[in-house]
């Protein structure tokens, strides 16, 4: 099968730690175009077969990012100045969906402030309502 005919994964944050992994695991396993989602496409033009910008805190950027994708892969970034991951995840969520996407994987973690019943407050790791509206999103 030629590289142009295979279905796309979009990968948010490609130039990062995570996502950048997610990019080299997806290429070595040569079975999907790679699409790499930066707010600097200009920076990593060798980063996959296909570099698009798209910025998290612009949504607007996302829906043509995610436009013809199979699948999407979604770290979002919670130590950038004016960032806020529920809003971040959520506008990730609503461009995947309007878009046909038909796999979503977000990196994300538990809530820990619930699990431990209040004993853990790790500000960080509050991102529990956007998984369950992910949840009522997919159906």
């Amino acid at each position: 099968m030629e590289r142009t005919n295979k279905r796309a994964i979009a990968v948010v944050g490609a130039a990062g730690q995570q996502g950048g992994a997610v990019v080299r695991a997806l290429q070595a396993g040569n079975q999907f175009k790679v699409r790499a989602l930066t707010c600097n496409p200009a920076k990593h033009r060798e980063l996959a077969d296909e570099v698009v910008q798209a910025d998290l805190n612009r949504p607007e950027t996302l829906r043509a990012a995610f436009e013809g994708a199979h699948g999407v892969f979604l770290v979002t970034n919670f130590g950038g100045e004016g960032s806020d991951e529920v809003e971040q995840a959520s506008a990730a969520i609503r461009a995947a969906k309007d878009t046909g996407v038909k796999h979503f994987v977000w990196s994300t973690l538990p809530d820990v402030e619930g699990i431990s019943g209040g004993k853990f407050h790790v500000p960080h790791f509050v991102k529990f309502p956007v998984p369950q509206n992910a949840q009522s999103a997919a159906r």
